[in-house]
């Protein structure tokens, strides 16, 4: 890693370092995003509320405010404005009217599936990687991963690897 990204960094440990170099990873996340959503007339937090919308499978706003680690009041406007694109349905929840859930519509999916595709396309660096390289990454990644989501829910439990 070069001292351009953080001058006059010093690495305290090797973690430090690597994360320092997954931050910088992301140098051209928000070029892709804003690019991406803009491209089918979204903002970046309209785009990524459809993409964590399970098109198969409807959701209430609370839990996609949960899946985007925000205040269920936060979901609203994207939420108004995926509805007004006619990329999502707003109904009562059939069990509970005080809760609405959200559905994908087929317009919706065709959308969240452009979106999905030219944001989670591999970088050419990563694909230049051999593909122990790669397998061993994403096994790492995953062990990382893993451990934050279990810590988050209070346990710790040891990332299995996917095979292949």
């Amino acid at each position: 890693m070069s001292d351009e990204f953080v001058p006059g960094l010093r690495y305290r440990s090797r973690a430090q370092e690597l994360w320092a170099l997954i931050v910088e990873s992301f140098a051209g996340w928000e070029e892709r995003m804003n690019e991406a959503s803009s491209s089918v007339g979204l903002s970046p937090v309209s785009a990524w509320a459809l993409i964590q919308l399970d098109p198969d499978h409807a959701i209430s706003q609370k839990e996609l405010a949960r899946r985007l680690k925000c205040n269920p009041s936060t979901v609203v406007d994207p939420t108004d404005r995926l509805e007004e694109g006619g990329l999502v349905l707003r109904k009562p929840n059939a069990t509970d009217r005080r809760f609405n859930v959200l559905t994908v519509t087929p317009q919706g999916r065709r959308v969240r599936d452009e979106l999905v595709g030219r944001l989670f396309e591999p970088p050419d660096a990563l694909r230049r990687l051999p593909a122990a390289d790669q397998a061993r990454f994403r096994d790492a990644m995953l062990a990382a991963v893993s451990v934050g989501r279990d810590g988050a829910r209070g346990s710790r439990s040891k990332a299995k690897p996917r095979s292949g």
